[in-house]
């Protein structure tokens, strides 16, 4: 049985897995991620790759917070879950993309308007399903905001 990661025809190929894998295959450091609207809503940039986990950037602008600036749990959230897909896509070979079936998300700390970082890592990318974790941390990386796992679906690109 063939491998869902290995497409047997040409394929398109999801431009943000292409754009990531590249960035992280050539090593390059504080990569703008601004390929798709989400990661653009959030500013987000690839910091580096550490090991194999990934430490991305993401800018919470103002219109994503409640009183107090207190940034709103469901930005947090996708914060995580850009993280952990971006994560998953680094990994996968062209043809084929993700998409989230399952996340659960551990709020830790309120998160204040501005910066945080996500370390991101994969713990296993099977034929059909990929698992990731990732934190959430304040803007110099010392308080943990919130964690996350999920797994995720691996497809062929749709043409």
């Amino acid at each position: 049985m063939e491998s869902l990661r290995t497409p047997s025809a040409p394929q398109e190929d999801n431009p943000t897995r292409a754009y990531v894998a590249e960035a992280v295959a050539s090593g390059r450091r504080h990569v703008p991620l601004d390929i798709n609207p989400a990661l653009a809503s959030l500013s987000t940039q690839l910091v580096e790759v550490r090991g194999e986990d990934l430490v991305l950037r993401f800018t919470a602008p103002r219109t994503a917070t409640q009183g107090n600036g207190v940034v709103s749990g469901g930005t947090l959230a996708s914060m995580l879950d850009l993280a952990m897909a971006m994560t998953v896509l680094s990994r996968l070979k062209p043809g084929f993309t993700c998409s989230t079936i399952s996340l659960t998300v551990n709020m830790q700390a309120a998160g204040q308007e501005g910066h945080f970082l996500a370390v991101a890592g994969v713990d296993r990318v099977g034929r059909k399903v990929a698992f990731a974790h990732a934190t959430l941390y304040d803007a110099e990386g010392s308080r943990v905001i919130a964690n996350a796992i999920s797994s995720l679906a691996v497809v062929p690109v749709q043409t």
